[in-house]
């Protein structure tokens, strides 16, 4: 059901960036972040990568990504976890949900995060497995 709604969140902000007058435009939260992917789990419905990095906004940052795959196993949906440690007060927590596609071996990751200072984030990710390594472009929507 998350899913579901999550298809139509993005269906419903692609379109508003095609009208004439209700241009979406994106701004960027902070520079592309590099992520290291720390542990994949594969599974037969779902798989799991966690990842972190150091980020500006978030400071040091632990992500949980949950996988559900397609009936082609190129795409899917799924949902994320995330924790900012800025200091020692200063903690951010994050969810989200996305969906997902396979171009070569990379993985091209869109999703929608809620972040419990109230921001709301669009995320672009490109994950590439091989080198265990991630670009994370995060944008503000609110």
């Amino acid at each position: 059901m998350r899913n579901a709604v999550l298809l139509l969140v993005l269906v419903f902000i692609s379109n508003f960036a095609f009208a004439d007058h209700h241009k979406l435009e994106l701004k960027e939260r902070q520079p592309i972040a590099q992520l290291d992917l720390t542990s994949v789990t594969l599974g037969d419905d779902t798989s799991v990568i966690n990842a972190e990095t150091q980020m500006g906004v978030y400071g040091r940052v632990y992500m949980t990504f949950i996988l559900s795959s397609g009936a082609n196993a190129n795409s899917g949906t799924y949902s994320f976890e995330g924790r900012g440690y800025v200091d020692e007060e200063t903690v951010f927590s994050g969810k989200g949900v996305g969906i997902w596609h396979r171009e070569g071996a990379n993985l091209i990751m869109d999703q929608l995060i809620n972040i419990s200072d109230g921001t709301v984030n669009f995320d672009r990710i490109v994950m590439n497995p091989l080198k265990r390594t991630a670009t994370l472009a995060v944008y503000a929507l609110k």
